[in-house]
């Protein structure tokens, strides 16, 4: 791991106790000369502490170091994805998290499945994510209702679907739709926003379609 996330790195004394106590003090082993390193992925800094104390279930650190250290994508694009299955998501946010992607938004399609997201454990997710990859922030996560909601906060948006133009870097949202598909309904109101697609014949899922978007628009655009 990059560094270590705690909600409150940047206070001058920090207690890590639980799962992050279990990871630094178990799996780890972390010793007591050891300086850490952690963020806390509001800010671009990266906060060094001391361990003053352990005992059996907690640590006291105390901040020795602030630096500023920023590591974030270069684009950060948006993507807005029809709701698939929880265990499929919960998958794809590392991925999408790795590759810069600004903002997720999720919204219940017509032919999405109806199940409810656990935020928590997406957010958590998310936090080991850039731990892993250093990310100095995460991935923002958004739900809405549906695509009606979708369209009046972000009026313009791209869609990926058959017959359109091949995607290349561009500023815009693309949509996503589900493993069924968008419903005869959505495909009309979504008619007139530019449609792209992918240079295969071959059918992607909603998670790989995800990925392949987030490849292309987190290139720098062709000048």
């Amino acid at each position: 791991m990059q560094f270590s996330y705690h909600s409150q790195a940047g206070e001058q004394e920090l207690q890590i106790t639980g799962e992050l106590y279990t990871h630094l003090y178990k799996s780890r082993r972390t010793r007591l000369s050891q300086t850490l390193a952690f963020r806390n992925l509001k800010d671009d800094y990266l906060y060094f502490y001391t361990q003053t104390l352990i005992t059996r279930h907690t640590a006291t650190l105390h901040l020795l170091d602030t630096k500023l250290l920023p590591l974030l994508p270069l684009h950060s694009p948006h993507l807005i994805l029809s709701i698939i299955d929880s265990k499929e998501i919960a998958k794809l946010l590392p991925f999408l998290n790795e590759l810069g992607v600004g903002k997720l938004t999720l919204f219940q399609a017509q032919f999405s499945q109806k199940e409810k997201l656990d935020f928590d454990k997406l957010q958590k997710i998310l936090i080991y994510s850039s731990q892993q990859c250093g990310r100095s922030n995460t991935l923002e996560l958004e739900f809405l209702n549906n695509l009606q909601e979708v369209l009046y906060r972000y009026p313009q948006i791209g869609v990926l679907d058959f017959g359109g133009e091949p995607l290349t870097p561009s500023p815009l949202p693309i949509l996503i739709g589900p493993e069924g598909g968008l419903s005869p309904e959505e495909k009309d109101i979504l008619s007139n926003m530019p449609t792209y697609s992918t240079t295969s014949p071959l059918i992607l899922k909603s998670q790989t379609a995800c990925i392949y978007v987030a490849s292309i628009l987190s290139q720098s655009p062709l000048t």
